[in-house]
């Protein structure tokens, strides 16, 4: 039976081919729905440039409470820890790395006059150690970032050696359950030091290294493919001594997400090594995070009980949670139909509330939280009659509200103190339920 699916590398082996030859794509776009028009791309192959892959930069300006002024939030995007691993052997004095791309965007946010930083990790399934331990040296004066044990069980430390910080204010990382790897290594030493917020899903917990092992080497040459087996070498712990494997990394602040966090990531595999625990290494925090974390999350779910966006987050969480439980789907097309109906009608339902007279302002790269509608399309939104761009997204726009949150709450001691009491107080007249 021919399958009637096509997998992603079917679909990369239909693309590729010889050089400047031109491949055409019929494309559906996403939101036409299943019967709407189609459009064709013309692709002209050639070398792939990574430059998606490299981290980019932007400001997202926080109105501050009770003022006309706002607040500058630097957002760093880095969807994966890379290294020109020939042009770093070679000292060629412009390799690129994914560390030397952080520091000259922080320089470049620095002049612009940002107040914090949120990392984004979203999505970054990991990539070069060595960059996960640099990248953090950009954040932490020095000291230890991870500790590997290898399968005969002797731990080694990957440090930061270089005195000093790129960054020393207020920062949080923003993270989600396909962040993985150098990602949560990250992710754990800066949560470890005390150095900033770690923000959003638990993560993937991927904290081993595997080589793969090609069977063909070692079978006769008119052997079959054999295939390939993948062998655990070592282990990630973190410099607290917990390992990153399995559970990941908890976040300080969790934002809300659809399914069961038991079903996707390495917790989700059968015979996934277990979490675990080594000696901490040596290391100097760089201070008590506790009363920022409880202040800043408080705030953040009292701005989230009176957000329209959230509820609706909220929404599409528990309606996927419910049709994941169900065990039954009609096959009867006027049924899809009707519900694709219904779907785009929300949709556009949304639209129109969303800021429907106050379109998302951008200007040089800086981005104003007088609106962020995803959807935007207002042909007035900017002087040269194109489309507004993209705003950041709601998760986006809260993780830098919260950094906002957290660097008025450091330059004013005596406001931290009487908020945590505060929340403390309340916490002890609350009734308790037997």
């Amino acid at each position: 039976m021919e399958k009637w699916w096509t997998s992603s590398d079917d679909v990369v082996d239909l693309i590729r081919g010889p050089k400047d030859t031109v491949v055409r794509l019929e494309v559906l776009p996403e939101d036409a729905g299943v019967g709407g028009p189609t459009s064709v791309i013309d692709i002209v192959r050639n070398e792939v440039k990574l430059e998606e892959q490299a981290a980019k930069s932007s400001i997202i300006e926080v109105p501050v409470e009770d003022s006309d002024k706002v607040m500058k939030i630097g957002i760093i995007d880095l969807p994966v820890f890379y290294l020109d691993f020939n042009g770093r052997a070679q000292n060629l004095p412009d390799y690129r790395s994914s560390t030397r791309d952080v520091r000259r965007l922080i320089g470049e946010l620095q002049e612009q006059g940002i107040a914090g930083l949120v990392v984004d990790l979203r999505n970054n399934g990991g990539g070069s150690l060595l960059e996960a331990t640099t990248l953090t040296g950009l954040f932490i004066d020095k000291g230890p970032v991870v500790q590997v044990r290898n399968s005969n069980g002797r731990i080694s430390l990957e440090q930061d050696d270089e005195a000093g910080m790129a960054w020393e204010g207020p920062l949080a990382v923003l993270v989600n359950r396909y962040s993985a790897s150098a990602s949560e290594i990250f992710a754990a030493a800066i949560q470890d030091y005390g150095r900033g917020l770690i923000i959003g899903e638990p993560t993937f917990g991927k904290g081993t290294v595997q080589s793969l092992l090609d069977l063909d080497d070692y079978a006769p040459a008119d052997s079959p493919h054999m295939g390939q087996l993948k062998i655990t070498m070592a282990q990630f712990f973190r410099v607290n001594g917990g390992s990153t494997q399995n559970k990941g990394v908890e976040p300080d602040i969790r934002f809300p997400s659809a399914g069961d966090p038991a079903k996707y990531g390495e917790r989700s595999l059968h015979h996934a090594l277990p979490w675990t625990t080594i000696d901490p290494a040596r290391f100097q925090p760089a201070g008590d995070m506790s009363r920022l974390v409880a202040v800043a999350s408080n705030r953040y779910h009292t701005r989230m009980d009176a957000d329209e966006e959230f509820h609706w987050l909220q929404a599409d969480i528990d309606e996927y949670n419910t049709k994941a439980r169900q065990t039954r789907v009609s096959l009867l097309e006027s049924v899809a139909r009707a519900e694709m109906a219904e779907e785009k009608a929300k949709i556009d339902e949304r639209k129109a509330q969303k800021h429907g007279d106050d379109p998302l302002v951008k200007s040089d790269d800086v981005l104003v939280e007088e609106s962020f509608d995803e959807f935007a399309e207002d042909p007035d939104a900017n002087q040269d009659g194109d489309a507004a761009e993209e705003g950041p997204d709601l998760l986006l726009r809260e993780a830098a509200r919260i950094v906002s949150d957290v660097t008025e709450l450091e330059s004013n001691l005596d406001l931290l103190n009487r908020k945590f009491s505060q929340l403390n107080s309340q916490k002890q007249a609350a009734p308790k339920l037997n």
